[in-house]
């Protein structure tokens, strides 16, 4: 099961902070659904490929998004 957070209350830059936080949770190579508002979705794409993780879809949900991110694998040496 893939976990979920809802940022859909929270405002930049505390969109993606929170969602930076809920990533480290995760294992490499690992999904995490977030549920936020059509407002935040730019930036925290952008943040999140800015970091090297992938945003592998983006879904309508009622009046807000689930995005589904996949976090970067382990950097190799």
């Amino acid at each position: 099961m893939i976990p979920e957070i809802d940022i859909t209350r929270d405002v930049c830059p505390m969109t993606f902070v929170k969602v930076k936080i809920a990533l480290t949770k995760v294992a490499p190579s690992g999904k995490l659904s977030v549920l936020l508002k059509e407002e935040a979705l730019k930036n925290v794409i952008s943040s999140l490929k800015a970091e090297g993780h992938r945003v592998t879809g983006v879904k309508r949900r009622e009046s807000a998004y689930v995005m589904e991110i996949q976090r970067k694998g382990e950097a190799r040496e």
